[in-house]
């Protein structure tokens, strides 16, 4: 299995969550989840999937992190599905993905033949009543997450900006970074700029982070904030390279993989109040435990369901899967549906305080 050298990171902070939910009380497993860790007629689904089409909608554009995740898992999926369907990956980008969520929610067939990709990260629209959100994260049945991210400040030589200290307070250099609204590429900035005094300004709009790579290569942007799993697929380079810094991580730990991470702040060394810790890491770091999150309609056939929860388990483990996820620089380290819907549980309980602050600081992004 690869990615195993944060996994300590990525399992602190899901037992921080997991002890925020013994706290709060034991959260209600939904009826898919129930029906999902039992048995299914093996034969009936294979009957079902035998010569048709299961399609995996990403809600970001081609190019960046979850289209390349979600294209590697759909070249193996159909191995473990019962009835060996084909497996076709589409895009649908749009809101942070929230056009997809949306789109898998209300209009897609829900009969076990589309499978949604987006961002965990969306909960918070959920959380703060987007008008835009079309959706209840609790209610999607839960296939499976291949991995749990840490978001990571990245900008160019173009500002002059060597170090995180370099643009705190209102001397502080201003770096320009990128942003996919309702993703944490753009919420993560505004929440640094808004808790911890950072001088950033975001441009907002972009669909995917390769439409923000661009705009970084036309000098538009300095930069932005991206998860260290997609950066080592599309820019691992310009890093090793130094043409791109790295300034901050989001994340309880140093990555022990990154270059130099080791002197680049992590939450604790970026938080100055417990407040502030609070913000990063239920606004930041806690919804990207489950940011590549692959979901069913709800009610979508509970066999299905519990089938194709069962053939992303089992890709997950396939050697060759992981053989070509290793060569593409895929990190995988699943996080199981019970798990995901836990974190998802807890995420909702957010305390109001912390709740009121977050949506005090990204509601105004969506005007």
């Amino acid at each position: 299995m690869t990615g195993t050298e944060d996994a300590g990171v990525i399992m602190r902070l899901r037992w921080v969550l997991i002890l925020i939910s013994l706290l709060c009380g034991t959260p209600t497993v939904p009826s898919w989840a129930a029906a999902a860790k039992g048995s299914f007629d093996e034969k009936a689904v294979a009957q079902f999937y035998k010569g048709k089409t299961v399609r995996i909608i990403v809600g970001f554009s081609a190019g960046g992190g979850y289209d390349a995740y979600s294209r590697v898992i759909g070249r193996h999926l159909h191995k473990h599905i019962p009835g060996n369907p084909t497996v076709v990956v589409d895009n649908m980008a749009g809101a942070g993905s929230i056009l997809a969520a949306n789109h898998i929610n209300n209009v897609a067939p829900k009969d076990g033949t589309i499978i949604g990709n987006f961002s965990g990260q969306i909960i918070l629209e959920q959380l703060f009543a987007n008008s835009a959100v079309q959706y209840d994260m609790t209610k999607f049945p839960i296939l499976g997450v291949p991995i749990g991210e840490t978001y990571l400040l990245v900008v160019t030589k173009k500002p002059g900006v060597t170090k995180y200290e370099e643009v705190l307070g209102p001397k502080g250099k201003q770096i320009v970074m990128g942003g996919i609204p309702g993703s944490t590429v753009e919420q993560a900035p505004i929440i640094m700029r808004d808790s911890l005094g950072a001088n950033i300004k975001v441009v907002s709009g972009y669909k995917g982070t390769s439409d923000i790579r661009l705009a970084i290569d036309s000098g538009e942007v300095d930069g932005l904030f991206n998860s260290w799993t997609s950066l080592k697929i599309t820019s691992l380079d310009k890093i090793k390279s130094g043409e791109w810094l790295v300034l901050a991580q989001i994340g309880e730990e140093p990555i022990r993989d990154l270059p130099n991470s080791s002197n680049i702040p992590t939450i604790p060394l970026l938080a100055k109040t417990a407040e502030q810790r609070e913000l990063l890491r239920f606004g930041i770091a806690a919804p990207n435990q489950f940011g590549k999150i692959y979901v069913l309609p709800p009610g979508a056939p509970q066999d299905r369901a519990a089938a194709l929860e069962a053939a992303f388990t089992k890709t997950f483990e396939d050697k060759e899967f992981l053989a070509e996820a290793d060569k593409g620089r895929l990190e995988i380290d699943p996080v199981g549906a019970q798990q995901a819907h836990g974190l998802i549980t807890d995420l909702m309980g957010m305390s109001p305080a912390v709740k009121a602050q977050l949506q005090k600081m990204l509601q105004p992004a969506k005007k």
